[in-house]
């Protein structure tokens, strides 16, 4: 609720119409009962035609009125919630593209992808209708006190079958939030399965895990359905109860207005609108309790938002050097991953200077890739820093540092857009002659031209569907497209043929020329003979440096 009036007073004019079109709407509602009551009491005893011309004539302008006044509010309402929306879509967005890798990491991909749908999630319970039904329950006052003027004891049965169904929306809304968090809990973890089935059907398939995933599948489904079943059970009770109250009101009204009417305490015009008035009252608080139900919902889903609205971000602020020459600097520095029994690495010092190719060597999980994501400026070291012209990395410009690096990872992703766009996503301004000639130089044309669209071809599931020396050709493309004056290349041949190979050795002997300072993952012989400085990250805690190595991939493999 108080999200909902937040977003209501966000523009005060704006929630003053809504409230002065929300007082209309009601009060001529009113004109409803009074007609029936008119018409029972004054036109039927005469049959004064006159009479009927008149109240008819004023019934239809009242119900125009209300009509015009509905439309209204339905607009007005609905723009309350067009920016707050926007709002929560697009912090969400923030988060995912400038938080923090080790933060991001921490969640579970299938997790994160609820996370990232929440926003749409919420929406429905801050709708125009929602909007409308709070602003509606303070009317609830005015039918009972006009039930009253017809009948005190009607007025009292009305007010009795409010608070039953005040309270029994207020039961099931408790039942149905414990529910609700178990089976959103249940789908979940379904999704974390279909996903990786998904992903991984060769694997399923080649490894004979059908059987296994299958009866994990039936598992959840089974609890699924038994959730959905106990959600649904305990929502169709709950509709039932309203609706019997809904039932017996209306007995009671008529029961008891009957008796009324028979001892000449009340008309029978006054005893229909009596029943009008409290059927409305008793429409208005049950919405009311639906909405706050709705509301209670999304205010679960909100806090959840909000805690991921908390990761920390990537400072947007920073320096921007007028130049940067390539050298990189790494001061006592130290990683460790939270939960991990050790530093991948620590006490590192290292000097590269402007034009130095380094290689990184080490067996698996020795922390080559986390070293490129550090250089890279994707993580933070746990101690120390990675200094950039003698400048601290963190003080740096994100955005302007990201267009000095030239970055391929060990295992490249790609956003669902063309090739194009994904090539120059970190250099939309680049001209058609660059863009060609980063297509020719990362090996990418031979498969642009025998594609049916070229650099139009869209990517769908991160670029899953294409080869794996496509999708390192496209990202060595994209990397160059940069420009960097410091190259980081995570195993840049790994999984590439010789034409692959010959391509970044090109690229490679081209940045050499150039003065690029670059750091490279990588076992294959024809990159290491260049290499000026090897690190060694088999050797723990702290890495081991050479300057002018003479270092071959078995050597290292015996390292290992």
């Amino acid at each position: 609720m108080n999200e909902l009036l937040r977003r209501l007073f966000l523009k005060p004019w704006l929630a003053g119409e809504i409230f002065i079109a929300t007082f209309f709407i009601n009060l001529l509602f009113l004109a409803s009962p009074i007609y029936v009551i008119q018409i029972l009491s004054r036109y039927i005893p005469y049959g004064f035609d006159g009479t009927l011309v008149t109240l008819t004539t004023g019934m239809v302008v009242a119900m125009t009125l209300l009509f015009a006044f509905t439309v209204i509010r339905n607009r007005l309402s609905a723009a309350v919630s067009l920016e707050p929306d926007q709002e929560l879509s697009l912090r969400s967005l923030a988060i995912l593209a400038r938080g923090r890798s080790q933060a991001l990491l921490s969640i579970p991909q299938n997790v994160l992808h609820e996370v990232m749908s929440l926003p749409q999630a919420i929406q429905p319970a801050f709708d125009a209708i929602r909007i409308n039904t709070v602003v509606d329950m303070p009317f609830c006052l005015l039918f009972l006190l006009a039930t009253m003027i017809l009948s005190p004891l009607l007025a009292l049965i009305t007010f009795f079958s409010i608070l039953c169904s005040v309270l029994a929306s207020w039961m099931s809304m408790n039942k149905a939030r414990d529910a609700a968090m178990a089976l959103q809990q249940e789908v979940v973890a379904h999704r974390g399965l279909v996903a990786s089935a998904v992903v991984g059907a060769e694997t399923v398939r080649a490894f004979r895990g059908g059987d296994f995933l299958r009866r994990t599948w039936d598992v959840q489904m089974n609890r699924l359905a038994f959730l959905r079943k106990s959600s649904s059970d305990q929502r169709d009770l709950s509709q039932g109860v309203l609706q019997g109250i809904g039932g017996v009101l209306r007995v009671g009204i008529y029961a008891v207005g009957a008796k009324l009417v028979v001892n000449g305490d009340m008309s029978v015009g006054a005893l229909i609108g009596a029943s009008i008035l409290a059927s409305k009252a008793l429409q208005i608080s049950s919405s009311y309790m639906q909405t706050c139900h709705m509301l209670a919902k999304a205010q679960r889903e909100l806090s959840r938002l909000n805690e991921f609205f908390s990761l920390p971000l990537e400072n947007q602020t920073g320096t921007a050097l007028r130049e940067y020459t390539g050298r990189v600097s790494l001061k006592d520095l130290s990683f460790v991953y939270p939960g991990a029994t050790g530093p991948l690495f620590e006490s590192f010092n290292l000097e590269l200077e402007p034009g130095s190719i380094a290689s990184v060597l080490g067996f698996n999980g020795a922390g080559k890739s986390t070293l490129c994501k550090l250089a890279v400026g994707l993580m933070d070291p746990s101690r120390g820093h990675v200094l950039i012209d003698g400048i601290n990395m963190r003080q740096l410009a994100p955005d302007w540092w990201r267009q000095q690096v030239s970055y391929l990872p060990q295992e490249p992703t790609f956003l669902t857009a063309t090739m194009r766009e994904n090539i120059i996503l970190a250099a939309p301004d680049i001209d058609g002659a660059k863009l060609n000639e980063v297509v020719r130089a990362s090996g990418l044309r031979r498969f642009l031209d025998a594609s049916k669209n070229g650099l139009e071809t869209v990517l769908v599931e991160g670029g899953r569907n294409l080869p794996l020396g496509v999708r390192k050709r496209l990202a060595l493309a994209r990397a160059l497209a940069v420009g960097g004056k410091l190259a980081v290349l995570d195993e840049p041949t790994e999984g590439l043929d010789a034409e692959g190979c010959a391509a970044v050795y090109g690229v490679m002997n081209n940045m050499a020329k150039q003065g690029t300072t670059i750091i490279v993952v990588t076992q294959d012989s024809n990159i290491l003979k260049g290499v000026s400085v090897v690190i060694d990250l088999t050797q723990k805690p702290v890495p081991k440096i050479d300057r002018n190595p003479q270092v071959t991939p078995q050597q290292d493999r015996d390292k290992s």
